[in-house]
């Protein structure tokens, strides 16, 4: 019996040592978790006042304009958006961040401009256009080539030689000079 009470008390002893260092790693994994948060919520704002700043440019605007235009020509739904690139950041220590304004029509999509934004001065530090242009496909049927109309007589079921009939007919300037 003795012996039986020597090893729950070891075993208790054991048990109570693992549970405080679990306390300990818990207490650390909230602090961890704590400082994350503090992170991703600096981020958080950073990502939401540069793209707010991005929706208040002229380009964005100008952007915007050309969108009923877009539609007619491409027969698709056109959008202009505005994004921030959050592959490129590395972490804290990243001093920037790179945006977009993009324009989406159908399944294509185009960067107009690249927006580069200062973490620390708050503010948009450099916009430069892309260079892309969309490709908009325009179906055969919308364009309109002229064609020369071409004046015929009308047939009727015993003609079969077009020609003869033209010159038989008199035109209106000989009537005129007949009378």
């Amino acid at each position: 019996m003795k012996k039986h009470l020597t090893i729950l008390f070891l075993l208790t002893l054991t048990i109570t040592s693992h549970a405080q260092d679990d306390k300990a790693d818990h207490k650390q994994e909230l602090r961890d978790n704590a400082a994350e948060k503090k992170i991703a919520s600096k981020q958080k704002v950073d990502y939401n006042l540069f793209r707010r700043q991005i929706l208040t440019l002229p380009e964005y605007a100008d952007e915007r304009k050309k969108v009923p235009a877009l539609q007619k020509a491409s027969k698709m739904t056109v959008k202009i958006v505005a994004y921030v690139d959050s592959l490129n950041d590395a972490g804290d220590d990243a001093k920037t961040l790179i945006g977009y304004i993009s324009e989406n029509i159908g399944d294509n999509t185009t960067n107009i401009y690249e927006l580069t934004y200062d973490r620390s001065l708050k503010k948009i530090i450099t916009v430069k256009p892309t260079g892309e242009t969309p490709d908009i496909e325009q179906d055969d049927s919308d364009v309109k080539k002229p064609t020369p109309k071409k004046t015929t007589a009308k047939k009727t079921k015993g003609d079969d030689d077009d020609e003869d009939t033209d010159e038989d007919k008199p035109t209106k300037k000989k009537a005129k000079d007949d009378d």
